[in-house]
């Protein structure tokens, strides 16, 4: 017999292949953070061998989620600036509290971001950090968050002109272009021997970078293929600004600076036009959709199934617990789905199958990782989670894929499992405390309030905990 690391047997197998295969009575076995074989429980049993082994009659194994956009760190505002369109939520909550947000209250908002994606089925998020106004080295703590807890983690080193932020007191660091790029060298370095952690630029936006901010971005996406990540359209703003200082619209000044290309992840892509559309094609561009946050801050309707049906990659992204309140991944997947069939009065656009796609394999082909995750395929990493239909919100289920898209909680999400390593079993998170996650940033996230005079009222009364 061969003897692996882990197995699963007796399970239903949504693997999300090429051929969007589904075996039931399913056996996986797991060796060296890889899948190694996948097949059917009777056929493949009696060949291997484990320490460990799940029975997992009765229950589905999923492709790990993808969170294709977050921001961690707003997870210490959470619930902040509620009601207010994307510009007056920033300057009432973000903006307000930059230059206050320090190593020690990142690392606390990004491990319960973290662990709150692994609770709900992410077993990769990219994490789009741009706050670096406070001090230096802020994006070690979100690769510490991401090493303490297991997940699969891309940071998206982020840019941001706190110049742009006018009315609000300066911050203690107003980072350059090139500190930014220096920063980014040095990121490379650090993570060159990370098979877990991994780097992507993340130009905060059409303003926050110059031209020739952009024309080196997109040499360092070639040099190093590496993924550039930015906020495209998600309001009027971006083109009213290009077409102001460029004379030409977002994407068509994108174009001119070299940095589109199939490494190119668009967030949002809610203002899109015809041209916009074209040269999205030209460049086979990948989009990421945010659809709770685009809700809460009524941002309007992305046009999703369009892009779909005429061939555009679309993955689905979290992002910022600030704007969405939320990295329950299960709740994005939902929102994905009954927004556009209410927005197009049709019940059939955005399918339980289609989510799932955006949610597993779309996000890993933006990555440019389809040949590692988003799939249960031999050879993949072993990213998955064991669904389990016992719960109130989901039984009785008859078909799992409806049902992880529909009716789900976390407790659904039974067991999560990161290149081999189980890091959630039988619902309790194992890779970090979610008790002293819970404390720490709760403590952190009130000292920053009071700090910054993050006040929220209701009804004309100040309303806070």
């Amino acid at each position: 017999m061969i003897n692996v690391d882990l197995i699963i047997k007796n399970i239903m197998i949504v693997t999300v292949n090429d051929q969007r295969e589904l075996i039931n009575n399913g056996f996986v076995a797991i060796k060296d953070k890889k899948f190694v074989a996948i097949g059917k429980t009777e056929d493949l049993e009696a060949e291997y061998i484990a320490d460990k082994i799940i029975d997992g009659e009765g229950k589905a194994l999923f492709p790990g989620f993808i969170s294709l956009h977050s921001h961690l760190f707003q997870n210490a505002l959470k619930g902040l600036g509620r009601d207010k369109s994307l510009f007056d939520w920033l300057d009432s909550s973000v903006r307000k509290a930059y230059g206050f947000i320090n190593y020690d209250l990142i690392l606390a908002a990004a491990t319960a971001g973290c662990l709150e994606n692994l609770n709900t089925g992410a077993t990769t998020v990219l994490d789009y950090q741009y706050c670096h106004a406070h001090e230096l080295g802020l994006d070690d703590a979100v690769v510490e968050a991401f090493k303490r807890t297991g997940i699969r983690g891309i940071l998206g080193r982020g840019h941001t002109k706190v110049v742009n932020y006018p009315g609000l007191p300066p911050c203690p660091i107003d980072e350059t272009e090139d500190m930014f790029f220096a920063d980014v060298d040095r990121l490379m370095n650090d993570l060159k021997d990370n098979d877990l952690i991994s780097l992507a630029l993340a130009p905060g936006i059409i303003w926050d970078l110059s031209t020739e901010g952009f024309k080196k971005c997109a040499e360092y996406s070639r040099k190093y293929n590496m993924p550039v990540t930015m906020h495209t359209l998600e309001s009027i703003d971006d083109d009213i600004f290009s077409l102001e200082k460029y004379g030409m619209t977002t994407m068509e000044f994108l174009e001119t600076t070299g940095v589109l290309s199939e490494r190119f992840i668009g967030v949002h892509c809610v203002q899109m036009n015809e041209s916009d559309f074209n040269i999205f094609k030209k460049y086979n561009i990948s989009v990421c959709h945010c659809p709770v946050s685009n809700m809460i801050l009524g941002s309007g309707f992305a046009p999703v199934p369009r892009m779909i049906a005429e061939g555009l990659n679309v993955g689905l992204g979290a992002d910022g617990s600030a704007s969405s309140d939320t990295q329950n991944m299960l709740e994005h997947l939902k929102a994905a789905s009954l927004v556009h069939k209410a927005n197009m009065v049709d019940p059939k656009v955005m399918s339980a199958e289609t989510v799932i796609e955006m949610a597993t394999i779309n996000g890993a082909k933006a990555l440019g990782m389809a040949d590692k995750t988003g799939s249960i395929e031999i050879g993949k990493l072993a990213d998955c989670f064991i669904f389990s239909p016992n719960t109130l919100s989901s039984c009785p289920v008859a078909d799992p894929i409806a049902a992880i898209v529909y009716s789900s909680e976390p407790d659904n999400i039974e067991t999560v499992i990161v290149g081999g390593e189980i890091v959630k079993e039988n619902n309790v998170l194992t890779s970090y405390s979610k008790e002293e996650a819970i404390k720490d940033l709760a403590k952190r996230a009130k000292d920053l309030r009071e700090e910054v005079s993050l006040i929220e009222t209701k009804w004309g009364q100040v309303s806070t905990l």
